[in-house]
């Protein structure tokens, strides 16, 4: 019986970020799902019983690293002692959650055992009133909130020891904007959209990493057009060199020249290191945005090797294409203008029609915790069952965790 709630388990993790764009922790979201109607049951919440049986059985080293987690509690589920370590869960307490005093008394309990508590959607009213001295982070939906209501419900704020956390931080602008009225945590999509800067042109070295993302999904490329590329890029010249003679690689002579270099590694694996060669490159984009990328990339990778396993590097590369609007503040349109991409590549990015489209539209649904979005049918016909998407999902998690050795070496 545990076994069949944990397979119908949706799972995913929406980062939280601080005012340096770094990864602070992870919100937790879980779904259930019903086989029956095909359909994910009640959209924004597990039951008490199947998230109990995943904190028992998942590993949140692999999910969370050294970050904490959130996770939305209903009344209920404040009653059950989770199998979680108190100092990495913080418990949200949700807005709909009727203020008793037993909530209140049981609040003061899980605090001194050592968890934080935060508000979640939180809006004041009197009732609520004696939940804010329990409270370490109040979480504002600042979408829902205009300018006024904002102000009122910061300056009420104001005198309390509390970290504010800004959710639904759609847009670097909006993001600035919180971060000038107090909030020093934030939740939301900014990241992976485009800053628009009116007249900007792409830069040269961008303009070479745009080429090399360009024959990441052409299956005629070869280990000759992949080193012209790099050579236009000393900053890539040298990453991989020093990628190459490092210990990861071990080379039993030191390697001196990009052509020993791209024959050592072969096409493959310059293939597999070519998206994060040309990322690296980003030095004016933050960390959090790259490791967003290519696990967009990795999820079309893996759930469309169910569809056609020998296309699996064009999933990849229609993952990582997807984001490069937020990596060049260019609309993806006229970014693609300049790729002598397929048509169904084209496609897939700009209208999410066709096999790639329905992979990519499922990636960027999962990211987002958006699973109700899903075409589970059309899915179904490729095997991707949700107990197949969340055993993905965690393989993808697991690869993010060691692939920081190789980012290291590029640094």
């Amino acid at each position: 019986m545990a076994g069949r709630s944990e397979s119908q388990l949706l799972l995913a993790r929406q980062p939280i970020f601080d005012v340096n764009v770094e990864v602070v922790a992870y919100e937790l979201l879980f779904r259930e799902f019903d086989d029956e109607q095909a359909n994910v049951i009640d959209g924004d919440r597990a039951t008490s019983a199947v998230l109990e049986n995943a904190l028992t059985h998942l590993d949140f080293s692999q999910i969370l690293g050294g970050s904490k987690a959130f996770i939305n509690f209903t009344a209920n589920m404040l009653e059950v002692d989770m199998p979680f370590e108190a100092e990495r869960c913080v418990i949200e307490v949700l807005e709909d959650v009727v203020v008793t005093p037993q909530l209140i008394e049981r609040l003061k309990v899980l605090k001194d055992r050592g968890h934080a508590i935060a508000l979640d959607d939180f809006l004041y009213y009197d009732e609520a009133a004696p939940l804010l001295p329990l409270a370490d982070v109040i979480k504002l939906d600042v979408l829902a909130l205009n300018e006024e209501e904002l102000a009122s419900m910061l300056a009420r704020f104001k005198h309390l020891d509390v970290v504010l956390l800004a959710e639904k931080v759609e847009t670097q602008e909006m993001m600035d904007h919180c971060r000038a009225l107090g909030f020093s945590l934030f939740q939301g999509n900014f990241l992976s959209k485009p800053e628009p800067i009116s007249g900007r042109k792409i830069s040269a070295n961008k303009l070479v990493v745009l080429e090399l993302l360009n024959q990441l999904q052409n299956p005629d490329s070869n280990l000759r057009v992949i080193e012209e590329i790099v050579a236009r890029d000393p900053a890539l010249v040298f990453k991989t060199m020093k990628l190459v003679n490092s210990a990861f690689y071990r080379p039993r002579h030191e390697i001196e020249s990009l052509g020993h270099a791209m024959t050592y590694l072969g096409l493959d694996a310059m293939r597999s290191l070519a998206s994060l060669l040309a990322i690296s490159g980003m030095s004016d984009k933050p960390d959090a945005l790259r490791d967003h990328a290519l696990e967009k990339a990795k999820l079309c990778e893996q759930m469309g090797m169910c569809v056609k396993e020998a296309d699996a590097p064009v999933f990849y590369s229609v993952g990582l294409l997807s984001t490069m609007d937020a990596f060049f503040d260019q609309p993806l349109p006229m970014l693609l203008e300049s790729l002598m991409l397929r048509a169904d590549i084209k496609e897939a990015l700009l209208e999410k029609k066709g096999v790639l489209g329905l992979i990519l539209q499922a990636s960027e649904s999962i990211q987002a915790g958006a699973f109700e979005e899903m075409d589970w049918a059309q899915l179904a016909e490729f095997k991707l069952t949700p107990a197949k998407v969340r055993e993905i999902y965690l393989s993808v998690l697991e690869w993010q965790s060691h692939i920081g050795d190789e980012l290291g070496l590029l640094v």
